[in-house]
C-alpha cells in the first residue's frame, strides 16, 4: 500500500497545496502588514498636512483681522495725534498757555487746562481701544501692524521715561488706566468718549491719574523750559505716527506737520 504511485501523488499533491495555502497566508499577512503601516503612515502624513493648513489659515485669518483693525481706528486715531501734536506746537511756538491760561479770563483758563489734558487722554483712549482689539492676535507675519506697534510702545516710553525729566509724566501702568476709562462701550464698539462728556461728567478715577498732568500744564504756562525735552519728543512721534496712518497727506496737508 506505501508502494503506491498513486498514495504518493496524492500526499504530495496534498502537500503542495498545503505548502501553496501557508505561502499565500504569508505572502497576504505580509502584504496586509505592508497596507497596514503604509495606511497608518499615510493617516500621519495627512493629520500632519492638515494641521500645518490649518495653522496656516489660523495664521492668515489673524493677519486679515490685524490688517482690518488699524483702518477701523485710522481716522479718530489720526486726529486724535493731530491734535495732540498741534496743541504740543502751539504751547511751545505760540505762547497759548501763557496767553490762554496765564493771561487769559477764567473761561479760557479752564479751557486751556481742561482741553490740553483731553488731547492726551483721548490719544491714550484710542490707542488702548486698539490694544484690546489686537492683543489675542497673531502678528508674527503682518507688518503693518508691528510697525503701528513699535510707534505706538515708542509713545508709550516717551511719556513714562525718567530721562525726559519728572514733569508730564505718566507711568505705563497709569497710561493704560488713562486710556480704559476713556473707553466708551455705550454703542457696543469701543469708542473714545468726547470734550463734552470729559468736562461735564467727570470720573474720580480718571482725574486721579489727570491731575498731575492738569499742575503740570499751569506750570508750563510760566516756564515751558523744564517741560521740552518730553513734549518735543512726544510731538515729533506723533507726526512720524501721522506719517504712518496719513502717507499721503490725504486728511492733513505737510505744512501742518512741522516738527518742533
Amino acid at each position: 500500500m506505501p508502494d503506491d504511485p498513486k498514495l504518493w501523488v496524492a500526499f504530495g499533491t496534498s502537500g503542495l497545496a498545503l505548502a501553496g495555502t501557508i505561502y499565500t497566508t504569508i505572502i497576504n499577512h505580509r502584504n496586509q502588514n505592508k497596507q497596514d503601516s503604509f495606511k497608518a503612515h499615510a493617516e500621519r502624513e495627512l493629520a500632519t498636512l492638515n494641521a500645518k493648513l490649518q495653522a496656516e489659515r489660523d495664521k492668515r485669518l489673524a493677519q486679515l483681522d490685524a490688517e482690518k483693525i488699524i483702518p477701523k481706528f485710522r481716522d479718530p486715531l489720526m486726529h486724535a495725534a493731530y491734535d495732540l501734536q498741534s496743541r504740543i506746537f502751539n504751547i511751545m511756538k505760540q505762547a497759548f498757555l501763557r496767553v490762554y491760561y496765564a493771561n487769559g479770563s477764567p473761561r479760557d483758563k479752564e479751557y486751556a487746562v481742561e482741553n490740553t489734558v483731553f488731547l492726551v487722554a483721548q490719544f491714550l483712549g484710542w490707542t488702548e481701544a486698539i490694544r484690546q482689539e489686537i492683543q489675542f492676535l497673531d502678528l508674527a507675519g503682518d507688518d503693518q501692524t508691528r510697525s503701528f506697534r513699535k510707534l505706538q510702545d515708542n509713545i508709550y516710553t516717551q511719556l513714562q521715561t525718567d530721562a525726559l525729566g519728572s514733569g508730564f509724566r505718566l507711568f505705563a501702568g497709569e497710561q493704560r488706566a488713562v486710556g480704559e476709562l476713556m473707553i466708551d462701550r455705550a454703542t457696543g464698539n469701543p469708542g473714545c468718549i468726547g470734550f463734552a462728556t470729559f468736562v461735564t461728567d467727570r470720573k474720580p478715577a480718571l482725574d486721579h491719574w489727570l491731575d498731575p498732568l492738569r499742575d503740570d500744564i499751569k506750570r508750563m504756562a510760566i516756564d515751558t523750559k523744564p517741560f521740552e525735552a518730553r513734549l518735543v519728543s512726544i510731538q515729533h512721534s506723533m507726526i512720524d505716527l501721522l506719517a504712518f496712518l496719513d502717507p499721503g497727506y490725504v486728511r492733513f496737508p505737510l505744512s501742518n506737520r512741522t516738527k518742533l
